[in-house]
């Protein structure tokens, strides 16, 4: 079931999709005849009515993650634009191949045609800067509207203090990311998977002190001379449910290997 709310004028769709014991909060946003991301084809039955109702006239995705674009070609069908990054464009036309449990909580991903995303999304009341923003994977982009210092995150962020990430995660792109967009009027963000959050740069702040943090104790640890698995296991002993049941895909792993200790400005020694 979807239940809908307003935010600031923005409709926000929230929603679970569950298989067994798996649980994953999903938020939808749509505002001003424009559609961020379409959510999961495993939700379906619920959202293609609700979809079909609202007077949608473009589709911006954040990224081609099954959870946000497994509706793209139900909407592409009935005449609506859909615009991705445009080195995803060519992937997007093309169904993946996807692992078994991403199948059963998300569903498919179908093939769909879309376009590129232009600079600035323009709908007739706002405008969307678009800012590439590698990180969770490296075709990702942010949608910010400056006026209302609304940042629409689909999984940059999720949460500022990350036990875990995906496979696809960089973390020293991650912090580069969020170091470059500091200079954003930020307010709200408005997640793929935790909802709208006030106090938007707070949030992304400290995201980054948390990264780099981590960044030093994993160089120190190495430097003593343990290897990413022993880190691994010093740094976050508890096996999360999500990473049995992803065969490793979501894992802490990943942020030990690709996290970065922050530069030092003075090019010394610590």
């Amino acid at each position: 079931m979807v239940k809908l709310e307003d935010f600031e004028g923005v409709t926000v769709g929230r929603m679970r999709a569950r298989f067994l014991t798996i649980s994953l909060p999903y938020f939808l946003y749509f505002v001003d005849g424009l559609l961020i991301d379409t959510g999961p084809h495993s939700l379906r039955r619920d959202l293609e009515p609700l979809l079909s109702g609202l007077p949608i006239e473009q589709v911006a995705l954040t990224h081609i993650h099954e959870d946000h674009c497994g509706l793209a070609a139900f909407l592409a069908a009935k005449g609506v634009p859909i615009r991705c990054l445009a080195d995803s464009v060519e992937e997007a036309a093309r169904e993946p191949r996807l692992p078994l449990y991403r199948r059963l909580v998300w569903g498919r991903r179908p093939a769909f045609p879309a376009g590129p995303l232009p600079e600035t999304l323009r709908t007739p009341h706002h405008e969307f800067k678009v800012v590439r923003a590698p990180g969770h994977t490296p075709r990702h982009v942010l949608f910010h509207e400056a006026s209302r210092g609304w940042l629409f995150t689909g999984d940059f962020f999720l949460t500022a203090r990350p036990r875990l990430v995906f496979c696809e995660e960089d973390l020293g792109a991650t912090l580069d990311t969020l170091k470059r967009i500091e200079e954003l009027e930020v307010r709200v963000l408005f997640d793929a998977h935790s909802g709208p959050l006030p106090d938007g740069a707070r949030l992304l702040a400290r995201k980054r002190v948390y990264l780099e943090e981590l960044g030093s104790r994993v160089a120190d640890l190495r430097a003593q001379g343990l290897d990413d698995r022993a880190i691994d296991r010093r740094l976050f002993p508890k096996r999360p449910l999500i990473s049995r049941f992803s065969r490793g895909e979501w894992a802490s792993l990943h942020m030990v290997r690709t996290a970065r200790a922050p530069e030092n400005p003075l090019g010394k020694a610590e």
